[in-house]
C-alpha cells in the first residue's frame, strides 16, 4: 500500500464512527459524547491501520496472485485450531468495538449489533485479502467461524441459557515445532511468531457451572474448561505444507476472575479485569485425547 493510499484509508476509518455516530439509527433517545467519538475514532483508526500494516508484512508479503478460494489445505493447516482463533478474534473485535459505542453513549442493543458487525466485516477483509495471496486464498471456514464469534455476545443477548458459557485462549511454549517447521521451509519468524505457533495455543471454553446446578458445592468463582489444541506431530511433505498432527482435548479448572475480584468498585480496574478473565491460567487439567494424561498444572 502506497503512503497516499494508507493516508486515506486512516481518514476513512477516522471518519466513519463519526458519520455512523450522527446517524438517525444511533441518536434516538440519548445524547452521545462528541469528546469520546473522536477518541473511540481516533482509536479505531490506529488500530486498523497498524493491524492492517502488521498483516501486509508479516502474511501478505509475498507477490499477489489471482483472486482465488482456499483449495483445501485450510482444513489441514492447523487441525481447524486455527478456526477457535478466528472466532475468539472475531468475539475480541465485537467486544471492543461495541464497549467502545457504550462508552460513547450508544445503548446497549445497538451497541452488541454494531459491534457483531464491525466483527464480521474485519473477518472478511482479512479473507479477501487472503483471496490474493498465493499459499492461503478465500475461506468460508475463517469467515464464518470469524461471524460466529463476532455475533456470539448478541446470541447470548437474546438466550440467556448462554449466558454462563465464555470462551478463553492460553499459550504456552510446550515445544519448537512450529519454529523448526518454519525453519525447515524456509520461513522467517519474527517476534510474534506466537500467533501461528498452533502447538503451544490452547483454546477454551468454559462454563460456570454454579449457574446450572442448584445448590453447587463449587465456589463461586470456580468454572469448567474443555480445551482444544493441536499436539506437535506435524511435519512437512514434499510440497512443503504441513501435515499429519493430532488434536488435543482437555478438561479443567477454570477461574472466573471477575467474581474473584467482585468487591472491587474502580471502573477502571474493572474493565482491565473483565478483558484478563480472556485468559485462561495455570490450572489442574486431564488431556483426555488422543491420550490420557494428568497435568497439576497446566497453561
Amino acid at each position: 500500500m502506497s503512503f497516499k493510499g494508507l493516508f486515506v484509508f486512516t481518514i476513512c476509518c477516522f471518519f466513519s464512527f463519526s458519520t455512523l455516530a450522527n446517524t438517525e439509527f444511533l441518536y434516538s433517545s440519548y445524547k452521545l459524547d462528541k469528546k469520546r467519538i473522536i477518541i473511540v475514532s481516533a482509536g479505531v483508526s490506529v488500530g486498523l491501520t497498524a493491524s492492517y500494516l502488521y498483516a501486509k508484512k508479516n502474511w501478505w508479503s509475498e507477490q499477489e496472485s489471482n483472486f482465488h478460494f482456499d483449495n483445501g489445505p485450510d482444513l489441514r493447516y492447523a487441525l481447524n485450531v486455527d478456526k477457535a482463533g478466528h472466532f475468539l478474534g472475531g468475539l475480541h473485535a465485537s467486544e471492543i468495538f461495541s464497549s467502545s459505542l457504550s462508552w460513547v453513549g450508544v445503548n446497549h442493543k445497538k451497541s452488541l449489533l454494531f459491534g457483531a458487525c464491525f466483527g464480521t466485516m474485519l473477518q472478511l477483509g482479512i479473507e479477501l485479502k487472503d483471496a490474493y495471496a498465493p499459499y492461503w486464498g478465500f475461506s468460508k471456514w475463517d469467515l464464518g467461524c470469524g461471524t460466529l464469534g463476532s455475533f456470539w455476545p448478541v446470541i447470548k443477548h437474546y438466550n440467556s441459557f448462554l449466558n454462563p458459557i465464555n470462551f478463553k485462549f492460553s499459550y504456552y511454549r510446550h515445544s519448537d515445532t512450529y519454529l523448526k517447521l518454519e525453519k525447515e521451509k524456509g520461513n522467517r519468524v519474527t517476534n510474534m511468531y506466537w500467533q501461528d505457533d498452533y502447538p503451544n495455543q490452547t483454546y477454551w471454553m468454559t462454563i460456570d457451572i454454579n449457574k446450572y446446578l442448584k445448590n453447587s458445592i463449587f465456589p463461586s468463582w470456580m468454572n469448567i474448561a474443555i480445551g482444544f489444541g493441536l499436539d506437535d506431530s506435524q511435519k512437512i511433505n514434499n510440497e512443503g505444507k504441513k501435515i499429519g498432527g493430532q488434536n488435543e482435548w482437555y478438561l479443567a479448572v477454570d477461574y472466573n476472575i471477575s467474581k474473584l475480584f467482585r468487591k472491587c468498585n474502580n471502573p477502571i480496574l474493572k474493565k482491565l479485569i473483565y478483558w484478563i478473565d480472556y485468559i485462561h491460567f495455570p490450572a489442574p487439567t486431564i488431556r483426555f485425547s488422543p491420550s490420557f494424561k494428568f497435568y497439576p498444572l497446566f497453561i
